[in-house]
C-alpha cells in the first residue's frame, strides 16, 4: 500500500512529493537544513486524518490561494485546497475514518500529542490516584524490555500501568507507599513510553517531528535498532526528522532520506550517512578532501598515499559517499556551495571500473589503477598459495563465484574473519599493479596532497 503526498505552495515548500509503501514495516530517516520544510511535510500529512491541523499549527501566510495538496492512499486520491473562509486546506471528499485511521503524527513542542496528554494525565489525577491505591494494575512486559534497551538497564523493572478514561498511565512505586507517575519521568522517558503506545495503537504510519530532541546521545544510538525489532512486531512504519549524528550513523541503507531545495523544488532523495553528515554538517579542519565510492576504495587511496605520498604537506579526509553518482553530486554541489572546502581542494576519485565512461571525464574526478578492491583481491585469493583461507563452511555461506555480490562478500568475509590486517590485503591486491599506481600517485595524488614539494621514494612494505 502506497501513501502518496504532493504538496503546492505550503509555505516554505513550493514543490514536494512524498511518496513512502507502508507495507515495508520500517524506520524512515528525514533529515536536511532547518527551514527546508521538514516540519511542514509532518503538518501536511498529519492534515490527512486532522483537517483543521494547519488552522491550529501553522503561522499566517504559511497558506495561500495556491496551496494545494493532493493524497493518495489504498487506490482513493484526496485533493484540499486553500478555504479563505475557514483559512485552512479543506477538501470536498470527506475521508474515510478507516484510511484516517491508519496514519499518526507526532509534532514537536508545544503541538505534539504528547504535551497534550501531559496535561490529560494531571486532569485525571483522581481517576488515576484510585487506579493506583486499588492495585489496579498490570506490568507491561514489552515496554520494559523497550525501555531497558534503550537506556541499557534495568531500572524499569517495576513499572506498572493503570487504565483510566482517556488512556493509561504508568508509574513506579517508591517508599512511604509513594509513587512516581509518567508525567513526572524525565522529558526522554516520558516520550518513549508515549512512543511505545502510538506503536502499539494501530496506525500503519507514525510520522514523528524531531524524534532526537529529548533523548540523550546513548538513548538516539540505540532507539534505532529497537524502533526496526518493534515495526516489523506491530506491521508500523516510522518516518522521523532528526538532526543527531549519533542516530544516523546507525541507520541502513534505504532508512536515510535527505531533503534539500534545488531552486523551487523540494527534494527528498536516499543518500548514504557519509554524504549527509558533508552536507549537513560539513568537516572543517582539513585542508584536502578525497571523495570515493565506499570504504574498499576508502582503504585502497589510503594505502596509495601511505607507500608513495607520505609524508604529505596538506592534512587530508577521505570521504566513502557511497556510489558514483553521489559521488559526482557532491563534489558538484561542493563546487558551487563550498560547503567542504574551496572547489581546487575537493577531488573525486571512483573506481576502475568507471574508467572511459562519461563519469570519469568530469572536472576534479579521476580513476585509480585498480577495477576495484573486491575483483583485484578476488584474484589474489583464488591463488592457490595464498594463506591463510576462509573455512569451508563459511566460503559456502557466500554467493556463487559467478554471482553478482560474489567479490564484495568474500572481501568481507576475509575482514570479519581476520585472515589478516586490512592493509596486507590491500597490498595483496594492489600489488600486481604497483608500476601504475605509483604513476596514478605521483601524477594525481602527490601534486593535491603536496604540491610543490618533490615525490620521494616509495615507501617498502
Amino acid at each position: 500500500m502506497q501513501l502518496h503526498v504532493e504538496i503546492r505552495d505550503v509555505r516554505p515548500i513550493k514543490a514536494l512529493t512524498f511518496c513512502i509503501d507502508i507495507d515495508r514495516n520500517a524506520p524512515l530517516c528525514i533529515v536536511g537544513r532547518n527551514g527546508v520544510g521538514k516540519t511542514t511535510l509532518a503538518k501536511t500529512i498529519m492534515n490527512f486524518a486532522l483537517a483543521d491541523t494547519f488552522r491550529r499549527t501553522a503561522s499566517d501566510g504559511a497558506l495561500r490561494d495556491s496551496s494545494f495538496v493532493r493524497y493518495t492512499l489504498n487506490g482513493a486520491s484526496f485533493e484540499f485546497t486553500y478555504d479563505p473562509a475557514v483559512g485552512t486546506l479543506s477538501t470536498r471528499q470527506p475521508v474515510p475514518e478507516s484510511l484516517k485511521s491508519l496514519i499518526a503524527v507526532e509534532l514537536p513542542i508545544p503541538h505534539g500529542q504528547r504535551f497534550s496528554y501531559f496535561h490529560a494525565l494531571s486532569e485525571a489525577d483522581t481517576e488515576i490516584r484510585r487506579a493506583i491505591i486499588l492495585d489496579d494494575d498490570t506490568r507491561p512486559d514489552t515496554m520494559i524490555k523497550f525501555l531497558n534497551c534503550i537506556y541499557g538497564e534495568a531500572r524499569f523493572e517495576n513499572l506498572r500501568e493503570v487504565k483510566f478514561s482517556r488512556g493509561a498511565c504508568c508509574f513506579y512505586r517508591v517508599e512511604n507507599d509513594r509513587y512516581v507517575r509518567e508525567d513526572y519521568f524525565s522529558s526522554g522517558e516520558f516520550f518513549l513510553v508515549n512512543l511505545f503506545r502510538r506503536l502499539q495503537s494501530g496506525p500503519r504510519l507514525i510520522f514523528i517531528d524531531e524524534i532526537d530532541i529529548s533523548l540523550d546521545a546513548v538513548a538516539q544510538a540505540r532507539l534505532i535498532g529497537e524502533l526496526r525489532t518493534l515495526c516489523t512486531k506491530f506491521s508500523v512504519n516510522i518516518v522521523f526528522t532528526s538532526h543527531s549524528l549519533a542516530l544516523m550513523q546507525t541507520l541502513r541503507e534505504g532508512e536515510l532520506l535527505n531533503f534539500e531545495v534545488v531552486g523551487e523544488q523540494s527534494m527528498l532523495e536516499e543518500r548514504s550517512f557519509a554524504y549527509v553528515k558533508s552536507l549537513l554538517f560539513g568537516f572543517r579542519g582539513w585542508d584536502r578532501y578525497i571523495l570515493v565510492e565506499d570504504d574498499a576504495a576508502k582503504l585502497v587511496i589510503q594505502h596509495h598515499i601511505d607507500r608513495y605520498c607520505m609524508p604529505t604537506y596538506y592534512s587530508y579526509l577521505i570521504i566513502p559517499v557511497g556510489g558514483v553518482g553521489q559521488v559526482i553530486g557532491l563534489l558538484e554541489r561542493n563546487r558551487t556551495h563550498e560547503f567542504l572546502a574551496p572547489a581546487d581542494a575537493v577531488i573525486a576519485i571512483l573506481d576502475g571500473d568507471q574508467a572511459g565512461t562519461g563519469n570519469a571525464s568530469k572536472p576534479d574526478t579521476y580513476c585509480m589503477p585498480l577495477w576495484s578492491l573486491e575483483s583485484a583481491f578476488e584474484t589474489v585469493y583464488d591463488q592457490s598459495e595464498f594463506a591463510p583461507r576462509l573455512p569451508d563452511s563459511v566460503y559456502a555461506s557466500l554467493p556463487a563465484k559467478d554471482e553478482k555480490g560474489h567479490k564484495k562478500a568474500l572481501f568481507k568475509a576475509c575482514q570479519r574473519e581476520r585472515l589478516r590486517p586490512d592493509a596486507e590485503m590491500v597490498e595483496l591486491a594492489c600489488a600486481p599493479l604497483a608500476g601504475e599506481i605509483q604513476g596514478f600517485a605521483e601524477q594525481v595524488l602527490h601534486p593535491f596532497l603536496s604540491p610543490h614539494v618533490a615525490p620521494v621514494a616509495p615507501v617498502q612494505s
